[in-house]
């Protein structure tokens, strides 16, 4: 599996490290508040950098005082400059270099990874100067910048490109060409692209095979649910080490959360994130990592979402996988907490509830798991290897069109507007999740009872039988 290449953005607190993180990321997703500690723990996303796609880490401040949360933050910062390709090292320019800017220096001495010296808060031209402090901390790359101002951003760029091992750059690149492919493919899906449409079409008649290339990465697998269901201590539990800070103070996890697991040599991207709340219930800085959340589900590849045993799936669980399912998303329903289920009259009211509450999902798995004793977690991987091979499978375009074919012999498309309604052909255009686009002379005709019958006698017919699929139709004469 091709690696991606990870830049990590460390720094004492309150120097603007999120805020980089999100200049350089292009949109808010590390939150920022006046408040300090604000980011407690890693947060990861796939960042654009010049053409480029690369792992970016924003990191709690590193902290000595030893106060609150600064002992597991700064833990996890020097985990993240352990794992980094490429550290940047964020200042404060207008403050000058401070003691515990010398004692993150020595931190990252020791590491013996490329480091660059950012300087924020130089905000005009004539305090370019005041960067000049910072070349006592020993590092030959410094550059003078402003998160507000976008100065020196392109600079920063062009230099964590340059720093990055050749291998991985090759990665970076082609990871950057997947992504702009796919974007392609959702404009045609859109009508935002009729030309390469019409391209797709004349290759299916010639019988020729849409390039669809492999992913490149790991699954990111979203473990979400309502707050306080236990999603950090599963997190911790996947993947063996305090990555994401667990306390008993309401609110631990703000920021949707990226851990790194590799188990028998597969490798895994897990997101915890932030309870999703009732809207009515979410509050000033909830609100944020409500959209993180949101977020999260966007970015995954596999949902987990995770259900307390002792109080069974509720409405808002429904609603939280329908969040998912909308975005075709596959999903894994975990039901935590099983030791606390005592007797088999409380199972089968658990099953039952189960039944009625996502019965619109009925292919989604079910595992039972214990995240704080480490209970089932072997099925839960099982369930994770398998949903991702189908949601990366590939049809061949001849073999899609046989089964088709038969298909339409089976059941014909009602009549549209008394015209007779023909679907002539279709081909697989991605994978995550499986798209397949079908060509009619009529298909705003095609009703929805029709569209159904059809997704479920491909994912039938294919494999596809834990994932939703997406089926798109577009008019050809």
């Amino acid at each position: 599996m091709k690696r991606l290449p990870v830049v990590a953005i460390v720094g004492r607190p309150n120097v603007g490290k999120s805020s980089l993180f999100n200049r350089l990321l292009g949109k808010k997703a590390a939150i920022i508040d006046d408040k300090p500690g604000v980011t407690r723990d890693r947060i990861v996303q796939e960042a654009d950098v010049n053409e480029h796609t690369v792992l970016l880490v924003d990191t709690g401040g590193v902290d000595t005082s030893g106060e609150g949360f600064a002992n597991s933050v700064t833990r996890q910062a020097k985990k993240a400059i352990e794992e980094a390709d490429v550290v940047i090292f964020v200042i404060d320019g207008k403050e000058g270099v401070t003691p515990l800017d010398e004692e993150v220096a020595r931190i990252l001495r020791k590491c013996k990874k490329p480091i660059i010296v950012a300087v924020n808060k130089i905000d005009e031209p004539f305090m370019e100067h005041l960067a000049y402090d910072a070349f006592r901390l020993g590092f030959e790359e410094v550059i003078p910048m402003s998160t507000i101002h976008k100065i020196g951003i392109p600079t920063l760029k062009e230099k964590i490109i340059e720093l990055l091992p050749e291998k991985l750059k090759e990665n970076a690149r082609d990871r950057f060409m997947e992504k702009e492919n796919a974007e392609k493919i959702n404009r045609i899906i859109a009508g935002e692209d009729n030309e390469s449409l019409e391209e797709i079409a004349e290759s299916i008649e010639r019988e020729e095979e849409i390039e669809i290339k492999e992913s490149t990465e790991p699954p990111r697998i979203a473990i979400i649910g309502r707050p306080n269901m236990g999603k950090s201590t599963l997190l911790n539990a996947l993947v063996g080490e305090e990555r994401a800070i667990v306390s008993d103070i309401p609110g631990t996890t703000r920021d949707a959360i990226d851990s790194y697991v590799k188990i028998n040599g597969k490798e895994y991207i897990f997101i915890d994130t932030a309870g999703i709340r009732r809207r009515g219930k979410i509050k000033d800085i909830e609100y944020y990592s409500y959209l993180r959340a949101l977020d999260a589900i966007d970015r995954a590849d596999i949902v987990i979402l995770l259900i307390d045993a002792e109080e069974g799936p509720t409405e808002r669980d429904a609603k939280i996988a329908g969040i998912a399912l909308q975005k075709y998303k596959p999903i894994i329903i975990a039901v935590n907490k099983i030791d606390k289920i005592e007797n088999r009259k409380a199972w089968e009211k658990l099953q039952n509830q189960l039944d009625m509450v996502f019965d619109f999902i009925p292919y989604a798995p079910r595992v039972f798991i214990s995240a704080k004793e480490k209970k089932n977690l072997k099925e839960l991987f099982y369930q994770i290897d398998d949903i991702y091979t189908q949601y990366t499978k590939k049809v061949r375009t001849g073999e899609f069109n046989r089964a088709l074919k038969e298909l339409m012999e089976i059941h014909q498309p009602p009549v549209y507007k008394n015209k007779i309604v023909k679907i002539y052909y279709g081909t697989q255009v991605k994978i995550k999740p499986p798209t397949f686009l079908l060509f009619s002379n009529y298909p705003e005709g095609i009703p929805s009872n029709f569209r159904k019958f059809l997704e479920n006698r491909i994912r039938e017919r294919f494999g596809f039988t834990k994932i939703p699929i997406r089926i798109v139709f577009k008019k050809r004469q």
